[in-house]
């Protein structure tokens, strides 16, 4: 698995000190830091816009919005009587966090707009505290949401969610009865009845004219108050007639007639409530003026209304030379220095906020909207959306895998969504989307991947066709993604549909068409045809063989992908072969360090403990655990999983203490990543329950067991192995705690339906066969139990062999059967010469071995193989 790092929002030697992000020691996290001065910033300061110098009134408003937040969580949104934007509740947020610096010890601004800006958002912040688990989100989110809830490692915190949608989206990231406080802002009433709302209404007219004078010329009040009622009092019509004024010195008359022209040009295109015509009115006199200054300025605005309304980095308009938009705009991004002087004109007319300190620019989304359908000809617009197209793709690293370019995907991933970059008629920007797909994967937001890669293949099905290359790789990934979100069967049907295309586009003998084969494999594993899986993955290794090699990448995945389904299928020697020898060719060709060749050691690992070389196996993945780590990190899922692995090992081994602290540990790790349905969060529970029930706590180990059976169930099925493997264990827990006939009734079942799928002989049923002996003689059917234990030694033995802990304990149980039926002469090699291989295979410290010594019952567990 790959690793991210938080991106630093600016350069630490800027002066604005407005998006800063500071590192909290572990001595700063614990004080109240008495010696901060007024106007310093928290130690903890990400993404807070820039102050507004011009801030002008809204005294009032502000104190409203302090006693609202006292109740811990409260909105600013537009009045119902003047619509959705321009009226400047940024900017009252901006404003009330600047004034309020001292108030606080962490403050942090989210773009609220997507759920993957807020993932991205939370994530950067779990990184700057420090939290395990920040290098992915899947892990990062939920844990700075609990950091947050709890306080630690500060009290004094507000999260501000800026731009927010409807609450559905934002309120899961939404820390709940935490002792911070909460500032959304949002054009959606709805709101209204979730937080305190402060209504936020056009300025008075005091305000309006307060600020017409600030800037520019001397202005006469009667003047400042007819160009005010022009304006309709919007904020952001009146900002922009100020910035206008401050940079011509034009007669508020002259700006007057402009303005009524503008008006008319406009609706003349298009009808418009009163607050857009104000903003698109003016708006268009100084875009205007500015076509004729700097075509250059103007084309790039033009641009910019197809990105998201956040700040826009200045990367994107430079080391451009593929792009082609009109021959002033590439002029001007082939030479930094007609560049520059376009955006210092932008800045100049106030048409957009520019960023010095992290060298962005911005442009309000109203203003954006007003660009898009209010000002821009057909003809025009088309070529610029293209034209942001080709930005985005220029600036696309081409390799989303590799966690260094991750900050480059966040920041592309939200213009590609307002761009519709999915639209493109060219490969170069679709191929954009493909990588973000795979960059949402890697980053660990699964489910967005999987969004993302859903409305990707209706979208270049629809335009290209289903054969066409870009529509087969996002059909390949998404089949992938959905899997690892676990919708198995909308997968599975994907899998197959665009395997059949890739074979009328490909042929057999093709590495695409391969991959795909191994997704109809990993597709029968999680449909529980562990046998039809094994044919289909042995048959693929063979083939990527005669393609590429024995000693070649693909292959040597092939064979992991092999070993697997040959672990599944219960053939726990034969995957150990190939997994030895996988990771013998993996070191050679990865190298001992690659993650893949981690991957090969671990399953290796996983061989020796299910082939019963349990002490083997434990030293092993203790090595490999702490090596894991040493190299990637404790906060990397690859290390939870190690760790699971080796919890597991050491129950086997007979460390149950050491067992239950890793498996709690990764079951805490993996609901915070996935949730409690994902597989391998349910794997990790299963194990925990086993671990549990060894460490005393029954009824514990019950409620687990129960919980995870029914997600089983609920998931894959009644009858899937891994559904049966959960009834298994549940059945040994509930006959520990007196109740062995509902166990018998679950180890029937489970017999019966294992040896219906896959088959009397698998070690699975083997275990089952065992248990229900076990709990047959418990109500005293010793008879069927001592047939059951004879016919669980004889497949045993066959499959696992003699000296196989599982045979060890169908032989030592069967001794008690026999010698409970009198049958003492029958029980004594069932009794003595078992106990002697137990003090021999296991070692005589072994729980195990001490229980057999004890004449204790064994009781069999099956373990969890992920698939």
């Amino acid at each position: 698995m790959t690793q991210a790092r938080s991106s630093r929002l600016n350069d630490p030697e800027a002066d604005e000190p407005t998006t800063r992000i500071v590192h909290p020691s572990a001595s700063e996290s614990s004080r109240n830091f008495p010696d901060r001065q007024p106007d310093d910033p928290p130690p903890v300061f990400g993404n807070v816009p820039p102050r507004n110098p011009n801030f002008t009134g809204r005294d009032e408003l502000l104190d409203q919005l302090t006693k609202r937040l006292s109740g811990g969580t409260a909105a600013v949104l537009p009045s119902t009587l003047h619509g959705l934007g321009g009226i400047g509740k940024t900017q009252i947020v901006a404003e009330y966090i600047y004034r309020h610096l001292q108030d606080y010890d962490l403050v942090w601004w989210i773009d609220a707009a997507h759920t993957t800006q807020i993932r991205a958002g939370l994530t950067e912040l779990a990184g700057v505290l420090g939290l395990q688990g920040a290098s992915e989100a899947s892990v990062a989110v939920p844990a700075v949401i609990e950091a947050l809830r709890t306080g630690r490692p500060f009290r004094r915190w507000l999260l501000v969610f800026d731009a927010a949608e409807s609450p559905e989206t934002v309120l899961p990231f939404v820390p709940r009865n935490g002792p911070g406080e909460i500032l959304i802002t949002s054009r959606n009433s709805d709101w209204a009845g979730i937080a305190r709302p402060l209504e936020l209404a056009v300025f008075k007219r005091e305000e309006s004219v307060e600020l017409l004078g600030r800037r520019g010329p001397e202005i006469d009040p009667a003047d400042a108050d007819e160009l005010a009622e022009k304006l309709g009092d919007l904020p952001l019509a009146v900002e922009q007639a100020a910035a206008w004024r401050a940079v011509t010195g034009m007669p508020v008359q002259e700006y007057l007639r402009l303005f009524d022209e503008s008006v008319q040009e406009i609706l003349d295109i298009a009808s418009a409530p009163d607050y857009d015509v104000s903003v698109a009115a003016a708006w268009n006199v100084s875009f205007e003026e500015l076509k004729t200054r700097n075509p250059a300025a103007h084309q790039l605005l033009h641009i910019c209304a197809f990105f998201s309304p956040d700040p826009i980095s200045r990367d994107l308009f430079t080391g451009v030379n593929r792009v082609s938009i009109s021959p002033e705009l590439d002029a001007a991004l082939r030479d930094p220095i007609k560049l520059a002087r376009a955006i210092r004109d932008i800045n100049r007319y106030g048409l957009a906020k520019i960023d010095h300190g992290n060298n962005t620019l911005q442009l309000h989304r109203l203003v954006q909207l007003v660009l898009r359908n209010r000002v821009m000809a057909r003809q025009v617009h088309a070529r610029m959306q293209h034209g942001a197209h080709q930005l985005l793709a220029a600036l696309d690293p081409n390799d989303p895998e590799s966690s260094r370019h991750w900050s480059r995907y966040r920041e592309l991933l939200p213009h590609a969504y307002a761009a519709n970059v999915l639209d493109c008629d060219d490969d170069w920007p679709r191929q954009l989307c493909i990588n973000l797909m795979r960059y949402l994967f890697e980053y660990g937001d699964h489910e967005e991947a999987a969004r993302l890669g859903v409305e990707a293949h209706k979208r270049f099905t629809d335009i290209l066709g289903p054969t066409h290359p870009q529509t087969l790789e996002v059909s390949s990934r998404l089949g992938l993604y959905l899997w690892a979100v676990g919708r198995y069967d909308k997968a599975a049907e994907l899998n197959q549909r665009t395997l059949e295309l890739r074979l009328q586009a490909s042929g057999e003998t093709n590495e695409e068409t391969l991959a795909l084969q191994r997704n109809i494999t990993i597709d029968l594993r999680a449909q529980g045809d562990f046998a039809g899986a094994t044919r289909l993955s042995e048959e693929i290794h063979h083939k990527a063989k005669r393609m590429f090699g024995d000693d070649d990448p693909e292959t040597l995945y092939a064979a992991y992908q092999h070993a697997i389904s040959l672990r599944l299928a219960g053939a726990y020697r034969e995957a150990l072969d190939l997994d030895q020898d996988t990771l013998r060719r993996r070191i050679e060709v990865l190298g001992r360090d690659h993650v893949r060749t981690f991957s090969a050691e671990s399953a290796r690992n996983v061989d020796l403990r299910e082939s019963g070389e349990y002490a083997q196996a434990r030293f092993q993945q203790e090595r490999l655990t702490e090596n894991f780590i040493a190299h990637f990190g404790e906060d990397q899922l690859g290390a939870t999983v190690n760790s699971f692995l080796l919890s597991v090992t050491r129950r086997k081994d007979g460390d149950h203490l050491g067992a239950l602290g890793l498996s709690a540990e990764a079951l805490k790790r993996f609901r915070l990543a996935y949730g409690d349905d994902h597989g391998t969060t349910m794997a990790t529970a299963l194990a925990h329950s086993i671990d549990l029930r060894l460490s005393g706590d029954l009824t514990a180990a019950k409620k687990l067991g129960e919980n995870t059976f029914e997600r089983y169930r609920g998931g894959l099925g009644e009858h899937h192995p891994h559904t049966l493997a959960a009834n298994v264990d549940l059945a040994v827990t509930l006959r520990l705690m007196g109740d062995p006939a509902a166990a018998r009734v679950l180890d029937e079942r489970a017999l019966e339906q294992f040896r219906a799928t896959i088959g009397p002989d698998h070690p699975n049923a083997v275990v089952a066969t065992i248990n229900l002996a076990s709990d047959l003689a418990a109500v005293g059917e010793l008879d069927r139990a001592v047939d059951l234990g004879r016919d669980a030694i004889e497949r045993g033995t066959q499959v696992l062999g003699e000296d196989h802990p599982t045979v060890l304990a169908a032989s030592f149980n069967l001794g008690l059967d026999l010698a409970a039926l009198g049958r003492a002469e029958e029980a004594a090699p069932f009794r003595d010469l078992v106990l002697a291989r137990y003090r021999r295979i296991l070692g005589e410290s072994h729980l195990g071995t001490q229980a057999a010594g004890r004449g204790t019952r064994a009781n069999c567990d099956i373990d969890p193989i992920l698939m």
